[in-house]
């Protein structure tokens, strides 16, 4: 069964450097809940608190979830698309990059361009 993961939601709280005082005081809920939620005591909190954390992080709920396997995103824009994706997912290096990667300041995406435009080149 997927479940709610504390170290997902840690991490999120960290990278966006937040405490559980702040959240709690942004999202206007208790911050004896939001304790309970980022400790893992609380695996089961509502929808509507969840949605509420994860608008705070500015991240999706399912940044949160452990999966019991990856969820499959069946649609594509075009075959293309599908045969690129495909690869990443058979691909743990290429998922690490991207995991990565989506996390990335726009100064160091333009360095990355770059640099593909130049492998394009070759």
């Amino acid at each position: 069964m997927n479940s709610l993961s504390k170290e997902k939601l840690n991490y999120q709280k960290n990278k966006k450097q937040l405490t559980n005082a702040k959240i709690s005081k942004l999202t206007n809920i208790p911050i004896s809940n939001i304790d309970k939620i980022f400790s893992g005591a609380n695996k089961n909190p509502t929808l509507d608190t969840i949605q509420k954390i994860a608008s705070v992080l500015n991240c999706s709920i399912d940044d949160f979830i452990d999966y019991e396997s990856e969820p499959v995103y069946p649609i594509y824009i075009d075959k293309s698309t599908k045969t690129i994706a495909e690869s990443i997912f058979k691909n743990n290096k290429l998922k690490e990059i991207f995991r990565i990667a989506k996390d990335l300041k726009k100064e160091d995406l333009e360095i990355i361009e770059r640099i593909t435009k130049r492998l394009e080149e070759k």
